[in-house]
This record gives C-alpha cells, structure tokens and sequence, in this order.
C-alpha cells in the first residue's frame, strides 16, 4: 500500500511539471496566502501567522473543486484529522476526531457553526450528515486543547464551520445528481442583498439511496438488507451586515431523515434511524477599529428515533428507542484594544444540556426504560494578547473558569433493570489556561510554541442511562469527573518561494483522568455491566505536516502527513490495557491532491491513505490499512450551466473502517447545475 501511495505522489509531480506552462485564466487563487485571516483561535481576526497554534483553513476553492458527498469528505486531506465514515453517505452518526484522541469519541472535539456548538450535550455527537456543503464558505479548524475559549469538548481542538454570506444582489444555484446505488440527489442555493445591507439566504437539499449491503459477501445472512437512506435539509438565513454597532443574523435549520442499518425481521422498513434536528441562531456584532463584541444565542433539538430487532436462536426480539436532545446557549464577548498590538477580550457563557429519552422493549421481558438529566455550564474568559517589536513577537495567554452542573437525573425501570444507582445531582469546577509565543524574526520563516490544558465534562447519556451500549450492558454513573489533558507544542511555517508553504507541528499530551468504560461484578443475561469511570492516564505525541504548492494560478500541489501515537500509559482497573492504544486511530496517515483549473476543465484528484488501526480496547483487532483516490471533473456551458463527474474511491477499495462494517466501494455521480 505505501508503495503505492509513493508512486502516485511520483507519477503527480511529472503531471504537474507537464502542465506548470498552462494558460492561466486566475480563475484559483495561489494556496500559499501570507495575510490568512481566522477568527476561531482568538475570537479576534488575526493573522494566522500572529497565533502561536495550529491552524487550518480550508476554502471555497477547495471546497468546490473536491469530489464531496459531505462536508466532513473535505476535512479527511486535511493533517491531525481523523474521519471515520464507516458506510459513507449511509453513515448513521459519523466521527471526526482531532490529535489522535480516540477515533470513536466526538465529544473530544467541538464543532462550531457560524461560531456555536452543534455537539450535543447527550453523547457528544455531531450530525454531520444535516451539513449542506453547498452552503460552506470555509471551514477553520484549530488543533491542540481549545478550552481557554471554547471549555467543554473541545480537548482535541475545534472546528468551525462558516456559512456563505451574499456578494451579489443575487446569487442561485440549483443542481441535480444521479449516481450508483441509484442515488438521487437535489440541490437549490438562493442568496439576495439588498442596496441597503439586508440579504437573506436559502439552503435546501435532497438525498436518496437504495444503498448496499455493509458486511463481506460470505457473512451475509437471510436478514441483511441494503442500508438505505432519505434525508432532507433546508437552512434559512437573514441578516443586516452595514452597521459599525449593530449587525444581525437570524438562522434557522430543519433537518429530517431515515437511515436504513441493514437489517429487516419484520418491521416494514427494518432497522432504521431518525437524527431529527433543529437550529435557531441568533447573532448580533459590531464595533469599530478599537472595541469589538459579539453575542449569540442558539438553540438545538435532535429527536433522536431508533428501531432494533434482532433474532438469536430462533428469538425474536425488538426495542425502540426514542430520546429529545436539547441544548440551549448565550454567548457573550468583547474585545478592545488597550494600547498599540495590545488586545484584551474577555467573555461569559451559558450553556444547558438536557436528555428525555426511553427505551420501549416490544418482545419479552418487555420493559421500559426511561431516562433524563440536565448539564448546565457557567463560564468566563480573559485572553491578552500583546504584540513586541513590530509583531516579530505575538503573545497571547488566556483562562477560562466553568463551572458544569449535572441536575434532575432520572433513571426508571421495570424489568429486568431492577437495582440501578441514584441519580444524585453533582457539581464540578474547572480552570482552562493557555499560553504561547509566535516568532517572526526571519524573513518567510514563522515559530511558535505553546502550552494549553483542555477538559471534558462526562456526556449525559453516561451519567444518566443505564441500559446497552457497543461496550454491552452498562450502569449509569452521576458521579463522573471531568477529564484533562495537558498539551505541549511546537511549530513551524516556512515559504522558501513565493508559491510554496511548508507547515509542521509536533505535540506531546498528558490525559489524566480519562473516561473509560470498565465492567463491573453484576451480570444480566449471562454478560458484565459496565460502567464509565475515571480511571485512565493516556499520553498522545504527534507530528503532522502540510504542503502547498501553487505551480501557477491554476494548478495546485497540496500533501499532508500525520504521525499519531496514544496509548493507556495507566489503569489500575484494568492493568492489562496499559501500553495499549486508543483505538481508531492509525498511527500513519496522509493525503496528495492536485487542483487543476484550464478555460474546458476544472479537475481533481486526491488521495488519502490511512494506516492501520486497532479495533478493540485489547488491540487484538487490527483494521487493515489502505487508499483511496477521488476525482472530480466539471466543465461550465454558455457561463450559467455546469455539467461535473465525480467519482468516489476510484480504485474500489472496500475496506473495513470498523471491526463491523464494509465501506460502499466506488461511488460515481453525474451532476448537471444552474449558477446564475
């Protein structure tokens, strides 16, 4: 496999040296951008050369030029990020993780939108599937601890997702695909301004499968079933953006879909699930060239539904799930400028969580088990930033106090859960700092090094339902600390040309505290109940590496590779996973990609490999490594109509991303658009 990731980098170099004399039409803009401005590491606008941190940003032009189903395709190029999109578009819940830290826990990593959480507070997960890509102007991504700003999940890092505003009075995109699996997708994109600052967006899509059988050939059984899927989306914006005090944005999104999990007994559509969700934002900025604030408001609601029946033995079983997560959120921040390169902003926060859900058992022991809680955050903030001689030194040091509380836990049930722990509320305390330095004393050369200390409160669905997991049968426990991780940093960028970037960073972390699940003396139906715990000492080091190469306006080289190693350095529990390591994380990984845009076609073609990952606690389990190539080909007609092809895993590859399930293979759509 890494020969044959070798020879692709070797066989694109010669490819672009062929084409490096093209005619160029500035139609891309140079990837290499000294004056890249991000928001996501200070909430200010900086430089990204002014922060000592790592940050990504992948733009408009990457984004629509990329063969992409969905937006987190786009974040699997990207170095330090790890995606697990085990089926596909067909995925229920998929994973996209930061720094190595568990491949199977997106709580541990905070993904914003438009600046707030859409992580929920019940499991931590984030429905990437509800993201229309169509509507993403760009997407910033901070590695290492976020939580002196951010405090809950983001002990990773964290990503921001930013939505297209309107640059023309009007703007329209309409789209239909059609691919394999008889895969039917619709688009429409409408954006408006007016003379007087107000605009509007409309963001809808459509999508449906008859998808593919998930497991190998020879395990199929006389219940497995094609995981089907249908979803639709519709996002609403309005704004006002030509005040120096007073900007608004009002958003909300509704999202509905039925995701087939590939086995059918006797329900009519066989197992499924629902991720029901809806957003309201509430935005409002200003300021001028000294003081600058912020406030925001949301609200989010996933009506999660889920049906399982399973037959063992000649038994049928059936249970239904049926939960209302809720998180609700104020957001508040102000920044001013105290003396010449001097910034301080500071903040407050308020965030509740709260889970109403059930279990509903149709066949005996019928049972039903209820479950509900709150988790409410308090927080505050203070950063300064402050810049020495000209900003060839940038420091910046901040902390944030959280002050989480777990309330109103309540567990019931009938049969056969009949002992099950208290519920009582709890209360924890928890201070985030960070500090760092970026050097910038040699000319198109930049360093920097840092310290940050990350967190994680426990998720709802540990501290309040006792009930089945993937890890089996487990208890509740209310009395769940926060978990830590110390993380320490250094970094370069380099431009020995014009048109060349060269980034790099190596990290070491010290996790203490870590959540992990560990099996108890009780037993139901023959199995031990688990339970979550503080139990674990993990250490994480890493070194990842990004290139990018702009050999004329219209032709892009972009590489990265990530090294990540984690491992249980301690667990007196259970002794014998200590040296072992996290698990879904690939020690190795890496991606090419070439960007290719000519007055008949805007090309394509990325690659990513990812190493091999062990599938279990034990690591008995080892998924096996592999590549994927992607290509996407578009070519405009008479200025308003875009005909494209993309083609998904070129090679076939069906591979295991996890110990249960194939990944879909080759994926080819063809596509016809409107842009006017």
């Amino acid at each position: 496999m890494r020969k044959l990731f070798i020879l692709f980098v070797a066989k694109l170099t010669v490819i672009f040296n062929l084409y490096s004399n093209q005619q160029e039409t500035d139609t891309i803009r140079p990837s290499v951008d000294l004056e890249e401005v991000v928001i996501i590491a200070t909430k200010t606008e900086r430089n990204k050369l002014d922060i000592p941190s790592r940050i990504d940003v992948i733009g408009p032009e990457i984004i629509s030029n990329s063969s992409v189903t969905q937006i987190d395709d786009i974040l699997r190029f990207a170095a330090g990020v790890n995606v697990n999109r085990s089926t596909g578009i067909y995925s229920q819940r998929p994973m996209v993780t930061l720094r190595g830290l568990s491949g199977d826990e997106q709580s541990r990593t905070l993904v914003l939108m438009n600046g707030v959480p859409i992580n929920t507070s019940d499991e931590g997960g984030v429905n990437w599937n509800r993201i229309n890509h169509n509507d993403i102007e760009r997407i910033e991504i901070m590695k290492g601890p976020g939580s002196s700003l951010y405090g809950n999940n983001a002990m990773g890092g964290v990503i921001n997702i930013i939505t297209k505003t309107p640059q023309q009075p009007q703007e329209v995109f309409s789209s239909v695909s059609y691919g394999t699996y008889n895969t039917l997708r619709q688009d429409l994109n409408v954006r408006i301004l007016s003379e007087d600052g107000y605009y509007g967006v409309l963001s809808q899509y459509y999508l449906e499968s008859d998808g593919y059988i998930n497991i190998p050939e020879e395990d199929i059984g006389p219940y497995d079933i094609e995981r089907f899927l249908e979803a639709i989306g519709v996002s609403a914006r309005v704004g006002y953006n030509e005040s120096d005090w007073f900007n608004w944005e009002l958003q909300y999104d509704v999202f509905r879909d039925q995701r087939g999990e590939g086995m059918k007994i006797h329900s009519p559509h066989g197992n499924y699930r629902n991720f029901n969700t809806d957003l309201f934002r509430g935005t409002i900025k200003g300021g001028n060239d000294n003081t600058n604030y912020n406030i925001s408001g949301f609200y989010q609601m996933e009506n999660y539904y889920d049906i399982n029946e399973r037959m063992r033995n000649d038994n049928y079983s059936r249970f239904d799930v049926n939960s209302y997560r809720e998180d609700i959120g104020f957001f508040g921040n102000i920044s001013h400028d105290l003396i010449e390169n001097n910034t301080i902003t500071g903040g407050i926060e308020y965030k509740k969580g709260s889970i109403d859900g059930g279990d509903y058992y149709q066949t005996a022991p019928f049972d039903t088990i209820v479950n509900a809680g709150n988790l409410t955050t308090f927080a505050g903030y203070l950063q300064d930033e402050h810049g020495f001689l000209d900003n060839r030194i940038n420091l910046i040091t901040g902390i944030r106090f959280d002050h989480v509380t777990f309330s109103d836990g309540v567990f019931q049930s009938t049969d056969p859960w009949e002992e099950t722990p208290e519920l009582e509320d709890n209360t924890w305390t928890t201070f985030s700092p960070r500090a760092g330095a970026r050097f910038n004393f040699i000319e198109n050369f930049s360093s920097y090094i840092s310290y940050s200390q990350g967190f994680r409160a426990s998720i709802l669905d540990d501290l309040t339902r006792t009930g089945w997991m993937w890890v089996g049968p487990k208890y509740a426990n209310p009395n769940l600390e926060p978990e830590y991780i110390d993380n320490y940093e250094v970094g370069v960028d380099y431009f020995p040309l014009s048109n060349l970037k060269f980034s790099a960073s190596v990290y070491l972390m010290h996790g203490k505290d870590f959540l992990y699940y560990v099996a108890t003396e009780d037993e139901i139906f023959g199995r031990p109940i688990f339970r979550r715990e503080n139990v674990t000492d993990v250490e994480a080091k890493g070194f990842e590496a990004e290139t990018h190469y702009s050999i004329t306006n219209n032709i892009q080289i972009l590489g990265s590779y990530t090294f990540a190693e984690s491992k249980i350095v301690g667990f007196d529990e259970r002794p014998e996973l200590e040296g072992k390591h996290l698990k879904y994380v690939p020690t190795h990984s890496g991606s090419i990609s070439l960007f290719w845009q000519s007055p008949f076609v805007n090309f394509s073609l990325r690659g990513v490999y990812k190493g091999e990952q062990f599938a279990d606690d034990a690591n008995d389990v080892i998924l096996d490594d592999y590549i994927t190539f992607d290509f996407s080909a578009s070519r405009s007609i008479r200025d308003n109509f875009i005909i494209s092809v993309d083609v998904q895993n070129i090679l076939d590859n069906k591979h295991m991303q996890t110990i249960d399930y194939l990944s879909p293979g080759r994926l080819i759509s063809g596509r016809i658009a409107l842009k006017i």
